[in-house]
């Protein structure tokens, strides 16, 4: 009798080309197209020391939320950097925020959370529950930030 190994490989080339393109692309969401590949990249290189001990029982929603993390992570260090160098020119006269908003721009005003819920939604077409169980989150919590996001972007899009 053969048996056959149903565990999850470790292998970290494996792993990338399993795992590549889905978390590329939903960095894309998260991040825009120009730094996607970039974080993507970033999160996976942190999260395969972990992956290669074995010890993660589904790596795809690890590499994931390793995606997410490091999403936030440039989201913060952009954040500070911005304020500093607003802080450094002072105030402005420029036009409001609101002025020409589109779909992308009202999608990249969402929370990451938001963000995030909102893409395994629609592109990846998973069920709230499906997608409580990839980011290991409560059910009500996926509902909450899903409720929230459409809000935002009702509003912004009027």
């Amino acid at each position: 009798m053969m048996f056959i190994d149903r565990t999850p490989s470790t292998d970290p080339d494996q792993l990338w080309r399993s795992h590549a393109a889905d978390l590329i692309r939903f960095a894309t969401v998260l991040v825009g197209p120009a730094d996607a590949h970039d974080v993507a990249v970033e999160a996976f290189l942190r999260a395969s020391a972990v992956l290669a001990g074995g010890a993660v029982a589904d790596p795809r929603a690890y590499l994931m939320r390793a995606v997410v993390n490091h999403a936030n992570d440039l989201r913060r260090s952009r954040e500070r950097r911005w304020r500093r160098d607003l802080a450094a020119v002072g105030p402005s006269s420029t036009a409001g925020p609101d002025s020409f908003l589109d779909v992308r721009h009202a999608v990249s005003s969402l929370s990451l959370a938001q963000r995030t819920v909102v893409y395994f939604v629609y592109w990846e077409d998973l069920s709230e529950s499906g997608v409580a169980a990839l980011l290991q989150v409560a059910p009500g919590t996926v509902r909450r930030h899903l409720v929230r996001a459409r809000t935002h972007l009702r509003k912004a899009l009027q």
